[in-house]
């Protein structure tokens, strides 16, 4: 019987090649698509998942005002064992990046600029998981000085000699290689190029910093610095932690710190997915990323099983002779049903097969969406599988279920007179339902991607307040929170001045400056006493420190008061510039009254000198808020130059030369502004490319449904268009005649959809705190782009049908 089943199924496959191939390459593209989502959607699922104590492992999670962070004061790790006895250990891990010198023998010294160096405890040998190639852990961390290397970087330092006693320098300080490790997978919260102890963070900065540091960390409650890390013992209630926080922070944290901070404990699995978090080691995931990607592969798949259903139902009704007379012979209605199910399980057969082919050509694609480096392995792990056998399944069943009740539903007395039911109004209407929502599908899609490019773009030119045209960033000091406290030595704040200097001498150099960060990059918050405020009242501003002729380097408008300058000599030591809208926070009154109010900033008491328009320090997902500017050259980390747009690549060489003179110890990475405030929206350009990919999937597949529609309906007709041909009918109106149906139901699954995407267009776009107004021209384009395929597609068979000469119509039987 089952072999008999399969028999036909393969013979109407080849009978029926068009509606087949049709049938086929849609629900392989739907079936492509959800493989490809599976897969990616596994990798977002996975991290962490490596660390065989996952599930005991928690970060501390900091709020404080509207803030909520990722890291903690460094004192906590020395209190979290005594407070809570749930906490078995605890670690800290600081990450910071660092000119790294390696003796490289004949060839000289080796400079590196190396990031994702993280200071850490012994303790996280406790917590975390390493695979150790070279070395031993029982020395390493708990020896001054001593490294743990990944394997690329041992092998991108000394080659193929052995990195075990190898020695190597960071700010002038010898380090010695005591272990190397492989590096963490992709599928890890944070990656790492280098292990050292804790307390050699503070020997990399320059005294009288790594001092204050190193005794001010033991007493500070305040400070967002380090992730700490707590391994809770067997059997024990993350809630019994979280629930006992707001007691250690009145025990613990002294009055004169207490800023209505709170904590909690987040589990290890949950910090990858969990955006909300600032300030995190490594850009987290995004959970309304992953449920938009599902979301639009569901609906690329439903489109494919649309086309199925329809593509199968309409091939069911001209086999209603061969269903007539097998019911006749005796046939069960449960063996025709089992027939048609048994079809369409191998339709969908061949097009899973294809599915998992295509994606293995698609997979650079995805990785270039999403921004991962999936291999093709990644299709092979048993979740997947297992997921892609019931999707096969699933889809098989759905698409393959209302054909086989409906046709074999028609009484065999209409099937062997050649009627095939087609009057039944539900069937016709529930088919004309599946291709409205196909089409409405399309609408939201296209017109989705219209909207996420449109506020992409927005984001990309939105007016900073700051000039951002041909400017070219570069630290001077190395990516480290510390210099926020200031690291700048004397040494250095010299060679800085002689590097400026001589800039002066650069033709096409137009301006340079020093500032703390650059825009986009944000601004670390003080607590600061406007006057008119108290200390009560707990104030966090950004406080931003730059060089005397930021200002101007920045194109930043001054409107009332004047900008810093070095004719005024008390100007690092009271003098602040504030925006516009500090102004408006801290009740100053007018522009021109808020000149000379008085602020206080830790141990600087200053007054407001100026006020500036309003400007986009901080990343555009953040609102604009009251920054204050001063003058504090320890805390400078970044120079800016404005060049020429002439000579580029010259002035870059020679600016390159210069540093390399002033600054031997440091590398040139030079990078220009713009460049670098369009890689901030990564993640609303990987959803563009993502929606757009999957729209022209889509309508796609829609388009081959219609076309395999209209092959149908032609066929149906054809008797009737001939007959009008005799009687006179032009070309244009039997084309309107058969297109008619088509257009008019994609006109209905406009009304549809619009409202559907204005809506979730309307949520996504709440997420931004400056966001592009919606435009109905993007409904209309969507719409009207999918009509014109839509028609384009039928319009083809259409004048195809209408064209035929009439007489080979009327002459069939």
């Amino acid at each position: 019987m089952l072999k008999n089943y399969l028999k036909i199924a393969v013979r109407n496959l080849f009978k029926h090649k068009t509606f087949s191939l049709i049938n086929i390459v849609g629900l392989a593209g739907g079936l492509t698509c959800c493989l490809l989502i599976f897969v990616f959607v596994n990798d977002e699922l996975s991290y962490d998942k490596f660390q065989t104590k996952r599930d005991r492992i928690y970060r501390i999670q900091y709020f404080v005002q509207e803030f909520n962070l990722a890291n903690v004061p460094p004192v906590f790790a020395a209190h979290m064992s005594d407070f809570f006895p749930e906490v078995e250990k605890t670690t800290r891990l600081f990450t910071r990046s660092t000119s790294v010198q390696v003796d490289g023998g004949k060839v000289g010294i080796k400079r590196f600029e190396e990031e994702n160096i993280i200071f850490t405890d012994s303790s996280t040998f406790d917590v975390f998981d390493f695979q150790v190639l070279e070395g031993s852990l029982s020395e390493a961390l708990h020896e001054p000085f001593t490294a743990i290397l990944t394997r690329d970087i041992a092998k991108k330092y000394f080659g193929d000699l052995p990195a075990i006693d190898q020695n190597f320098k960071m700010e002038g300080k010898t380090f010695r290689v005591v272990a190397v490790v492989e590096p963490y997978p992709s599928q890890s919260h944070f990656h790492f190029n280098m292990l050292v102890p804790y307390t050699n963070m503070y020997d990399l900065e320059p005294e009288p910093l790594a001092s204050g540091l190193r005794q001010g960390f033991k007493v500070n409650w305040v400070v967002s610095h380090s992730y700490t890390y707590v391994l809770l013992r067997q059997g024990a209630r993350p809630e019994a932690v979280n629930d006992r926080f707001a007691d250690f922070v009145a025990e613990k944290i002294p009055d004169n710190q207490q800023l209505n901070q709170s904590f909690k404990i987040q589990p290890l699995l949950d910090i990858h997915l969990n955006d909300e978090v600032q300030g995190q080691m490594e850009p987290p995931g995004s959970l309304v990323f992953l449920y938009v990607f599902l979301a639009v592969g569901a609906l690329t798949l439903l489109i494919a099983c649309i086309n199925f259903v329809n593509l199968s139902t309409a091939r069911s009704l001209q086999r209603t002779k061969e269903i007539g007379m097998r019911k006749v012979m005796g046939a069960w209605r449960s063996s025709l049903i089992a027939q048609f199910l048994g079809e369409s399980f191998v339709t969908a057969g061949i097009a899973s097969l294809m599915a998992f082919t295509a994606s293995f050509l698609l997979l650079p694609i995805l990785n270039d969406v999403t921004g991962k480096a999936l291999t093709t392995s990644a299709l092979f792990q048993p979740e997947i599988v297992l997921g892609f056998v019931v999707l096969f399944f699933i889809t098989s069943l759905l698409a393959g279920i209302y054909p086989a009740f409906f046709a074999t539903k028609i009484s065999p007395i209409y099937s062997l007179k050649g009627l095939s039911g087609t009057d039944t109004r539900g069937g016709l209407s529930f088919r004309k339902g599946l291709i409205v929502i196909q089409f409405a599908i399309s609408i939201l899609l296209i017109s989705g991607t219209l909207i996420v490019y449109d506020q992409l773009y927005y984001l990309q030119n939105k007016p900073l307040g700051l000039s951002k045209d041909h400017i070219i960033t570069a630290p001077v000091l190395s990516q480290n929170f510390n210099n926020g406290f200031g690291a700048i030595s004397q040494d250095k704040r010299k060679a800085m001045d002689a590097f400026e200097a001589e800039l002066e001498g650069i033709p096409d150099v137009v301006a340079s400056t020093l500032s703390a960060g650059i825009p986009g990059s944000g601004a670390a918050y003080q607590k600061v006493i406007p006057d008119g405020f108290t200390a009560e009242d707990n104030l966090l501003a950004p406080v931003l420190s730059v060089d005397y002729d930021y200002l101007e380097t920045y194109d930043i408008e001054v409107i009332a008061g004047r900008g810093f300058s070095k004719e005024f000599e008390t100007d690092p030591q009271t003098a602040f510039v504030i925006n516009e809208t500090a102004v408006e926070a801290y009740n100053f009154g007018t522009l021109e009254e808020a000149i000379g109010k008085s602020i206080s900033m830790g141990n600087k008491n200053g007054k407001v000198i100026g006020v500036t328009r309003d400007f986009n320090f901080m990343p555009l997902s953040q609102e604009l808020g009251p920054i204050l500017l001063d003058i504090r050259p320890a805390s400078f980390t970044h120079f800016s130059f404005k060049i020429n747009n002439k000579n580029i690549p010259q002035t870059l060489n020679t600016l390159e030369q210069t540093w390399n003179k002033h600054f031997p110890t440091e590398t040139f990475d030079a990078k220009f502004l713009d460049e670098q405030l369009a890689e901030n929206y990564g993640q609303q350009e990987q959803l563009g490319k993502l929606i757009s990919n999957f729209s022209i999937l889509a309508i796609l597949i829609s388009c081959l449904g219609s076309y395999g529609m209209i092959m149908f309906l032609a066929a149906q007709k054809m008797k009737e268009v001939g007959i009008r041909k005799v009687l006179g009918a032009s070309v244009s109106g039997l084309v309107l005649l058969l297109s008619q149906r088509f257009v008019l139901l994609a006109l209905v699954s406009m009304f549809i959809a619009i409202p559907g995407a204005y809506y979730l267009a309307d949520n996504w776009l709440e997420e931004f705190a400056y966001r592009v107004d919606i435009s109905y021209w993007n409904f209309v384009i969507a719409s009207l782009a999918t009509i014109g395929l839509v028609l384009g597609t039928v319009s083809y068979q259409s004048i195809k049908t209408a064209i035929a000469n009439p007489v080979s119509a009327l002459r069939q039987e």
